[in-house]
């Protein structure tokens, strides 16, 4: 039977049960951490850069001082003494690219110059410095020599162009022993400057160089007088 000091319709509710709630997480956030990493990231190169710049502008200052300073010590008397010297080393350039070997020039005529032929006088002429050029008088037994010596030239590679003139034909002087006529005629050869360089050795590399020896001699003068002899000027 129900209660009768109870007056309320509304049912009584039971002891609600409270659900446990987990402990709060905080949350990372991945771009939040990226800005801070380029944060710092800017600031440490923006103060790297400015001391940078401040070395450069240091070193920017002692070069204009030592720039300066070589202003201050430039001569205008000791420019020409280089300026000077460098012609004469480029005269002396000039001269020892252009230089021959005259040795290289006689061993090519030798080479060149048959067994019937006789090269009486020999005269060599540089012309600037382009070629040589070499006359010969020369002596053969026939006109057919003359005309073979004159191919054995033009085949030479160390000559440039051959001009054979004065060919004569005459007959053999007294004493002389020749079964016909000797033939007499002067050569002309050009012969260019590149074709014989002055190429230098291994022995003139390693030559020591020449030392002018001055000896002086010293006048003794003798404590004694010197008595001078008698001459007989009978016997002279």
């Amino acid at each position: 039977m129900p209660d009768p000091s109870n007056n309320s319709f509304i049912p009584k509710r039971g002891p609600v049960a409270r659900s446990k709630s987990n402990a709060p997480t905080r949350r990372v956030y991945v771009f939040t951490l990226i800005s801070y990493v380029l944060l710092f990231a800017t600031l440490l190169a923006t103060a790297g850069m400015y001391l940078y710049l401040r070395q450069l502008d240091k070193q920017f200052d002692k070069e204009i001082i030592a720039f300066n300073n070589e202003i201050n010590s430039f001569s205008e008397e000791k420019m020409q003494e280089v300026l000077v010297f460098d012609d004469r080393l480029q005269q002396a350039g000039t001269r020892l690219n252009h230089s021959i070997s005259v040795t290289a020039i006689f061993k090519a005529i030798e080479a060149a110059t048959i067994d019937t032929v006789l090269v009486e006088s020999l005269s060599l002429e540089r012309e600037a410095d382009e070629k040589y050029v070499l006359t010969a008088a020369i002596k053969t037994d026939n006109f057919d020599s003359t005309i073979f010596q004159r191919g054995e030239y033009l085949r030479a590679q160390t000559i440039e162009q051959v001009v054979i003139e004065d060919v004569l034909a005459s007959a053999a002087a007294e004493g002389e022993v020749s079964e016909g006529p000797i033939v007499t005629f002067s050569a002309v050869l050009d012969i260019p400057v590149s074709a014989v360089p002055y190429i230098p050795t291994q022995d003139s590399a390693n030559a020591a160089p020449i030392q002018n020896q001055v000896q002086t001699i010293e006048n003794s003068v003798p404590s004694e007088p010197v008595t001078p002899a008698v001459v007989n000027e009978e016997t002279i």
